[in-house]
């Protein structure tokens, strides 16, 4: 029987690893609404910020990774710009999951 994950491991770059637990049904049916939000009937795009938020509440665990300040821990996971956050969001829970279906 297989048993569903409760984290999934992104790698970033060469040895760089972030770990994110996965969302509960509510968090992602908020982020869902939070990323194109209908006001005055007009659709806005707030996917970047969506996702970047997503991150922030989702992250565990951060290994190997830094930038010009030094290592990047979750204490200090601010200073991760949110346009890369949320390419580790979109891979991590947008693209295609390998699940497969046995009837």
């Amino acid at each position: 029987m297989a048993k569903l994950s409760g984290e999934i491991e992104v790698k970033v770059g060469e040895d760089g690893l972030i770990v994110l637990r996965k969302p509960t049904n509510k968090e992602w049916n908020d982020f869902d609404a939070a990323r194109y939000p209908v006001s005055r009937n007009k659709i806005k795009n707030h996917a970047i910020e969506a996702r970047a938020e997503l991150f922030d509440k989702l992250v565990v665990r951060i290994e190997n990774l830094e930038d010009d300040q030094g290592p990047i821990t979750l204490e200090t996971k601010a200073r991760i710009p949110d346009r890369h956050k949320g390419v580790i969001i979109f891979k991590a829970f947008e693209t295609d999951e390998e699940i497969e279906v046995k009837n």
